[in-house]
Formats: structure tokens, sequence, C-alpha cells
């Protein structure tokens, strides 16, 4: 037993001093820059290059509705196996992606139009509006007000489509689950 935290000891001691020679050349370098009056103000060229190497690896519209697709019909079958807490999950989850979709884009132009829309104001008005009587038919347990207030997210999400001259994306309740891994059982016993 003694040898043991005697070890223990030792591996937490040499841990500690591997990260802090490791760690020191830039702790050094933060000191100095601050010392410096801050890091060297980035040039406007490279500064650009920068931007476009990031807008180059950011994800598009497209693929975070998909995400919110896999996360709501997901939510769907966790609401309709009564699985409250992976309910509230995939509830969070769609909610995080809608909220990631205004950021990406909060005026995207309408299809064939110059014209844009204002994605944040739609999105208050899907959150104070329908999600939240979603919300709380998962909080209340209730299978009943949770179908109905699905639907009523579907045709907010196809309301936002139409102003964006998208009515060919049409939601619709899924028939399968999106993402067949996750068990939606609540009394699911495995895997421990």
């Amino acid at each position: 037993m003694k040898m043991t935290t005697v070890r223990s000891f030792g591996l937490f001691v040499c841990g500690v001093l591997c990260g802090m020679l490791l760690g020191a050349p830039r702790v050094h370098q933060v000191f100095a820059q601050a010392r410096a009056g801050g890091p060297a103000p980035m040039d406007l060229p490279a500064l650009q290059a920068e931007v476009e190497r990031l807008r180059s690896i950011a994800p598009t519209q497209s693929h975070v509705m998909a995400d919110i697709a896999t996360q709501y019909a997901n939510l769907w079958f966790a609401g309709q196996r009564r699985n409250w807490p992976l309910a509230t999950y995939y509830f969070n989850e769609t909610r995080g992606r809608m909220q990631w979709v205004v950021r990406i884009n909060p005026t995207p132009k309408i299809v064939g139009s110059q014209e844009t829309v204002d994605l944040k104001g739609i999105f208050d008005g899907i959150d104070t509006g329908s999600l939240a009587p979603l919300k709380k038919a998962i909080d209340d347990k209730d299978s009943i007000q949770f179908a109905a207030a699905y639907k009523v997210v579907l045709e907010s999400c196809y309301s936002c489509h139409k102003s964006l001259g998208r009515l060919y994306l049409r939601p619709m309740i899924p028939r399968v689950v999106a993402q067949p891994i996750i068990n939606v059982d609540p009394a699911a016993a495995w895997p421990q």
C-alpha cells in the first residue's frame, strides 16, 4: 500500500515537471509579448488569408440543417418511446444547431433574389413561439402535447423554408430513426 502511494506521488511529480518543461517556452513567450505590449499586429494580407482559410473550412448552413434534421428526427422517436431524458438531449441539440445556423449566416438571400431574410428574427419567433411548448411537453412528460407541439415546430420550420424561397424543403414526421446507433428505449440495459 505504501509503495503504491510513493509510486503515485512520483508519477505525479514527474508529470508536473514534464508539464513545466514542455510549457515553459510558451509561457515565456506569452510573458515576453505582454511586456512588449502584446503580440505583434498581423499584417492585412496575412489577416485576409487567415479569414479566407477559416471560411474554406467552416460548415455550410446546409450541413448544419442536416444535423438539425437528424437531431429533430431522433427527438421524435425519443418522445414516442417516452424517453424524456433522451428527448431533452435531442431537443437541446436541435435548438443549439438552429442557433448555429443563425450564426453562420444571419441574413441569407431568398432563392432567386437579392433580398435577404432575418434568420435571427425568425429563430427568436420559433424559439419562443413553438419550441417553448415542445420543451414544456418534454418537461411535463406529456406524450399527447409532445406530438402536437412537435408538429407545430415542423410547421414553423416550413414557414422559415418558405420565407427563403425553398418551398421544396417540406419537413415531416420521421418514419425511421435517423441515427439507429442510439437506443431510444428508456428501459435499455446494454451497454453498461
